[in-house]
């Protein structure tokens, strides 16, 4: 096999792992994961959205595969050099369902809220 066909298969490989980790966090998460949808992301990564407050992104780190929790929204967007201020949970893959549906509901709630300010202070004006 040549170098480039081993490359390619490896990259196809390490996404494939990405994906069943996706998987597996919906199967071992129904309830926290019921929200959520498949989003497309740079780099051909896929992760799961929760509309206009969180995202689930797979990272690889050295062979293992980390599901980072982050901050997402028209609210929360930045450039990726601050995606680190966006971080709210390194991995969330073997978390507790109770912790995870936390997370997830102090992010949408923190969402919420900064909504719910800028439409006090647009109605103020």
């Amino acid at each position: 096999m040549s170098p480039k066909h081993k490359n390619t298969i490896e990259i196809l490989e390490r996404r494939k792992t990405m994906i069943d980790a996706l998987i597996a966090f919906i199967n071992q998460h129904p309830k926290a994961a019921g929200d959520a949808h498949v989003k497309g992301l740079d780099g051909g990564k896929n992760g799961l959205s929760f509309p206009d407050y969180a995202l689930i992104v797979p990272y690889w780190n050295g062979g293992d595969i980390q599901l980072r929790l982050l901050k997402s929204g028209e609210d929360w967007q930045v450039g990726y050099d601050e995606q680190l201020d966006r971080l709210v949970s390194e991995d969330v893959s073997e978390l507790p369902d109770q912790e995870v549906e936390r997370l997830l509901d102090e992010m949408y709630q923190e969402a919420i809220g900064e909504v719910e300010e800028e439409e006090d202070e647009s109605d103020s004006e």
